[in-house]
């Protein structure tokens, strides 16, 4: 009784083995996701630390099969928010892209930063004010914005099970 008892527990595992029919799908660590903004943000009323929303804008694909469908739940931070100045002072705006949500409570970690930081014109409008007028001293430079749609790239940070 007692060889049969350690016989059987020796066909266990084999038995669950055999019972995980290779339905595990496996999120390789670097695989591409593409977010899409859900909203339009700007540098010049983001804040440091403010949540970004974005959506999956195309379909996951692993082996040939749909992994992740389009439209996935996406959150990113804003890492760094300046509104424009004046001299023409143009303004910053970056963000990281962070978390991909799965229908099924799953929580992916993504890996990007996104970095607008416009060039400023606050020598040429220095100038400007020299030759014509010190009112073109008050114009503002232009804010560092992203429209509703604009897809970026974020990468899978680690391995995961789906």
């Amino acid at each position: 009784m007692k060889k049969l008892f350690i016989a059987s527990l020796l066909f266990v595992p084999v038995i669950l083995m055999a019972q995980n029919d290779g339905s595990n799908v496996i999120l390789q660590e670097g695989t591409i996701i593409k977010a899409a903004l859900t909203k339009d943000i700007s540098g010049k009323e983001a804040n440091v630390g403010e949540i970004v929303e974005f959506e999956l804008s195309e379909d996951v694909m692993i082996n040939n099969k749909v992994a992740i469908e389009k439209g996935a739940r996406i959150t990113g931070l804003v890492t760094e928010a300046q509104r424009s100045k004046a001299l023409g002072k143009k303004g910053k705006l970056a963000f990281s892209i962070d978390y991909l949500y799965l229908p099924n409570g799953k929580v992916i970690k993504l890996r990007s930063q996104v970095e607008k930081n416009l060039k400023g014109s606050g020598a040429a409008v220095a100038a400007g004010a020299i030759l014509l007028s010190p009112v073109a001293l008050l114009f503002n430079g232009k804010n560092a914005k992203y429209e509703k749609g604009e897809v970026f790239t974020a990468y899978v940070d680690k391995e995961a099970v789906l």
